[in-house]
């Protein structure tokens, strides 16, 4: 069992090492750095939307496969220490691509950038259950809010510093090598952030492999567990809401003709607002149950989706990209953590498979459809229907499903 201390010494490395590797995600951010690069190598609307999409699709479909080999490993560290260097590597890759191939063909660069986002966010989806998995296992239970808040939280203030590094970046140095130079900043928070990891202090458990397939699985969890099965489908709606958000850099990008430096300054407000309520999230959570929190963090998403369809200046924007990070933080500490009061210790693998799938995978067919849209009806009615969606989200989740903490139908 692990001591006092050793809960301690872990809240403490894992909490910086989550903190390390936000502002690394940061510099990449797929929110407003990645889409202005691809709009700089000629992306398309569809290709813009790519961006979000294959992070999604990344952190979702792959996360079935993590969760069923977290089932058999007795200790999750040394695995994730190997299987890490793939989702931290790509972005020196994104760096060399920057600085040797985006001036001259940019075209070329832009399949190089999918190709190395595709790798580093397939490899967090593969990674994320065993590392839910983990946490669950080095964190004291009544502190996982807290910890995803604090490591969140952490993150993100210092991922504010790492915008204005950014804009800077972009404002000293020429096309690509600005780009350049922000993933090389990635790349060495990544590499602090993985000493930091490797210091955790992790005992063997119990395994519990199970001998069912995965459609079996889901289908009997669904049927088990109805409150369960009714907090994915408010999840899955969530997810597709992001749809808005996703086209926020760019609408302004194309309608009110920003500067390149303005959308680090974006970043930055999205950033701070993720830093400040995270560290709310957290304890509200732990006291309250993160139903509440994910409920909160609907609401955010509805109104920066209504800031977005009407704001008639660039300085409106600034209050979405607020709104944005409310939303992000709030899913990144409850949704995480919620996933871990719903899920029993023998199942849990199942669970965090499952629930990381239903997280993610509809997000990555929201920004596809949304390019579409956009094309054909312009940004306004993505923003719409994004609005219409985080609504319903908001709903179900409210009336449809029960705070697991209080509440056990299995």
């Amino acid at each position: 069992m692990l001591s006092r201390r050793d809960y301690i010494w872990n809240f403490t490395v894992d909490s910086l090492d989550y903190a390390f590797f936000s502002l690394a995600m940061s510099f990449g951010s797929i929110t407003t750095l990645l889409p202005l690069l691809a709009q700089k190598l000629g992306a398309s609307n569809v290709e813009i939307g790519l961006i979000p999409a294959i992070a999604y699709l990344g952190w979702s479909l792959p996360a079935l496969w993590g969760a069923r080999v977290s089932e058999r490993l007795e200790r999750k560290l040394p695995f994730i220490l190997k299987a890490t260097l793939f989702e931290r590597l790509p972005y020196l890759g994104m760096a060399i691509t920057c600085f040797f191939f985006a001036s001259s063909s940019p075209l070329f660069a832009l399949y190089l950038v999918f190709i190395f986002l595709g790798i580093s966010t397939f490899a967090m989806g593969f990674i994320g259950p065993i590392w839910i998995e983990m946490i669950g296992k080095v964190i004291h239970p009544g502190r996982w809010g807290l910890y995803f808040a604090f490591g969140n939280g952490i993150g993100a203030l210092m991922s504010i510093w790492g915008s204005r590094i950014a804009e800077r970046l972009l404002l000293v140095y020429p096309f690509a090598q600005n780009f350049g130079y922000c993933f090389l900043f990635s790349s060495v928070a990544m590499v602090v952030s993985y000493a930091l990891l490797a210091l955790t202090r992790e005992e063997k458990a119990m395994v519990y492999p199970s001998s069912t397939g995965y459609l079996r699985s889901l289908f009997t969890m669904l049927r088990e567990d109805r409150n369960f099965s009714q907090f994915l489908v408010a999840r899955t709606l969530i997810a597709l809401g992001v749809m808005g958000g996703a086209f926020y850099t760019v609408y302004l990008l194309s309608h009110f003709r920003i500067p390149d430096a303005l959308v680090a300054r974006y970043n930055a407000v999205l950033l701070a607002s993720q830093a400040l309520s995270n560290f709310f999230w957290g304890p509200l959570g732990d006291r309250e149950g993160h139903k509440v929190v994910l409920l909160i963090g609907a609401i955010t998403m509805v109104v920066s989706n209504l800031f977005a369809l009407f704001a008639q200046s660039i300085w409106l924007f600034f209050v979405a990209f607020s709104f944005l990070g409310l939303n992000y933080s709030a899913l990144s500490v409850g949704g995480m953590a919620i996933l871990l009061d719903f899920a029993p210790p023998e199942k849990r693998s199942v669970y965090l498979g499952w629930g990381s799938f239903f997280a993610g995978f509809p997000a990555f067919l929201s920004p596809l459809l949304g390019g579409k849209i956009a094309d054909f009806f312009g940004y306004t009615t993505v923003f719409w229907v994004a609005f219409g969606i985080n609504v319903a989200g908001f709903l179900w989740l409210l009336f449809g499903v029960r705070e697991p903490r209080v509440f056990d139908e299995r």
